[in-house]
């Protein structure tokens, strides 16, 4: 199918896939086509549901009986968009090749050596005024604006008149000046956050400070690193070994285009899609019951330089519904191989210390040992932030972030992504009991009041320095 295939896209990164007739699948590749072909959607009632689908083809240059009708598998793709790595999805192209650029590339990795960041002293202070007003708060999250209820905030609805702006949307400097945002105003964001936040960035940022750690599954930009992939693919193909995958878009949560393969042709025709990562798929996870699952850890940043970073007490395990299989039946099951059931699926929230608690049973594991050592990797991604982008720094940012976790067979933690402006409806949501840091029982309604206690008020109530 991946050969033969092809796809048109529907909105909002809804592609659909399509094969054509024996007269268009016929038609062969050339560099030099005479033939375009385009998908046509008739939609005689105004309605996607009515549409009628067609193929249409055309001459681009003159045509004499008996020319063969050929057309071009990746038209408007140059070798500036790696076309030529990218016709691997058709033809046989020359290993070595591939293997030399992935030996070259993984050598880059293998000498790079982290430079830690200097222990500095804090910084950050209370930024409540000394004349004992209240801290006027804007958010357009509905989660803030009913449970932080502490006296020293106050919400506003006008953002101009804010002394913290908390926001879901991206405020940069057009945004600033049509506003009208100050300088001495608090944002819920740090500049050049990208680099954390977008995956490619983040596997980008991290490769630089850190090479190639334990914690990151081999990662590849598929817009850059096409070559790379191509040749690591064929020497796990050589060697036997596993050779699954995953396909996550540069920008975008609840797992939306998001594909689990092992077919190289298919990892490169998905690129057609959009922007896209390509990252090792961990086949052997730790299981829960026989089913996978991942962490969300909120980390609390008041500062990027000095690094001043807190881990909350609260964080949630998020369970997949099918029991884990890698049948190859099974990778278009999003309930076996995905765990975000939020927004589709079916929900089964399980309390965090009911989890460990039967986790360590399960397992026969210690689940401090796996917190320390996650708190290790989690400080380690931000610490990369630090170094390869100081222009993070900025006094007036403060912020959260979700870091999403998945542990391998061994209890070893593997990093999935970092999130701008988690969703915190299950913090908020469930009350706790914390099973590390305070170990004191924490009530959902109060996750945003120590949220803001420490990110401006200088508190640490439920949340632990790292």
């Amino acid at each position: 199918m991946w050969k033969g295939g092809d796809d048109f896209d529907r909105g909002l990164a809804e592609f659909v896939p399509y094969v054509m007739d024996e007269l268009g699948s016929a038609l062969r590749h050339s560099d030099e086509p005479n033939f375009r072909i385009a998908p046509f959607l008739y939609m005689p009632e105004g309605k996607l549901a009515s549409a009628i689908s067609f193929s249409l083809l055309w001459p681009i240059k003159n045509v004499h009986r008996g020319d063969e009708c050929t057309r071009d598998f990746l038209f408007g793709i140059g070798e500036d968009k790696q076309r030529s790595a990218r016709l691997t999805a058709w033809f046989r192209t020359p290993q070595g090749y591939f293997i030399q650029k992935y030996k070259k590339y993984v050598h880059l990795l293998e000498s790079t050596r982290f430079c830690r960041p200097l222990l500095e002293a804090p910084v950050t202070n209370s930024i409540l005024p000394s004349d004992g007003r209240a801290l006027h708060v804007y958010t357009d999250i509905p989660q803030v604006d009913e449970f932080l209820t502490r006296k020293e905030f106050v919400l506003t609805n006008d953002p101009k008149d804010a002394d913290i702006i908390w926001t879901s949307f991206q405020v940069d400097e057009e945004i600033k000046n049509t506003i009208g945002i100050k300088d001495h105003q608090y944002i819920n964001q740090f500049p050049f956050e990208a680099c954390l936040v977008m995956k490619h960035h983040l596997a980008e940022t991290i490769h630089k400070a850190h090479g190639l750690p334990e914690w990151l599954q081999p990662t590849y930009n598929l817009e850059a690193q096409l070559s790379e992939l191509i040749g690591d693919y064929h020497i796990r193909k050589n060697d036997g070994f596993d050779n699954l995958w995953i396909l996550k878009p540069w920008n975008m949560a609840r797992t939306i285009d998001t594909t689990v393969t092992g077919e190289l042709p298919a990892i490169i025709r998905l690129m057609e899609t959009g922007p896209k990562i390509c990252q090792k798929y961990i086949e052997h996870p730790a299981l829960f019951k026989g089913r996978k699952f991942d962490l969300r850890y909120i980390v609390l940043v008041r500062s990027m330089r000095p690094l001043e970073i807190f881990l909350s007490d609260v964080f949630w395990v998020r369970l997949a519904n099918n029991i884990y299989t890698l049948d190859k039946s099974s990778f278009l099951e999003y309930e076996t191989h995905f765990t975000v059931m939020n927004y589709i699926g079916r929900l089964n929230h399980m309390a965090t210390p009911e989890f460990v608690m039967e986790f360590e049973k399960e397992h026969q594991v210690k689940w401090l040992d796996i917190h320390q050592r996650t708190c290790n990797m989690i400080r380690a991604v931000f610490e990369s932030a630090v170094v390869v982008h100081p222009e993070m720094h900025s006094s007036s940012s403060r912020a959260i972030y979700g870091v999403d976790v998945m542990l391998d067979s061994c209890f070893q933690p593997k990093l999935l992504e970092v999130t701008y402006c988690p969703d915190c409806t299950r913090a908020c949501k469930y009350d706790t009991q914390a099973v590390v840091g305070s170990r004191k029982h924490i009530k959902g309604r109060d996750f945003f009041n120590d949220v803001f206690g420490c990110l401006f008020l200088g508190e640490s109530a439920s949340c632990t320095q790292l």
